[in-house]
């Protein structure tokens, strides 16, 4: 497990009242899920692998509360590689 922390580009709410926020983050290419801690709470998501050494991702986190966090804001993220436990946990 890698620690790290993921840049807010940008948060938008859907119809069903749900919250997306796109992050974007620095993190080993090998890595395939991470944690992202939101409001207190841990997240899971699923990562593409790719490219060599540290890699710039964007990827989609859905909450259903707002965490009210406008983009530039930083957030915790654990990254796993293939075969480490990345269940979600709390705090």
């Amino acid at each position: 497990m890698e620690l790290g922390e993921a840049t807010v580009i940008d948060a938008s709410t859907h119809p069903d009242g749900t919250h997306e926020l796109k992050l974007k983050a620095s993190c080993p290419s090998d890595c395939e899920r991470a944690n992202v801690q939101l409001a207190g709470q841990w997240v899971a998501v699923t990562l593409e692998r790719g490219g060599r050494g540290m890699v710039s991702r964007a990827f989609t986190v859905t909450v259903p509360d707002d965490p009210q966090l406008a983009p530039g804001a930083k957030i915790a993220v654990e990254f796993f590689y293939p075969g480490e436990q990345a269940g979600v946990h709390s705090n």
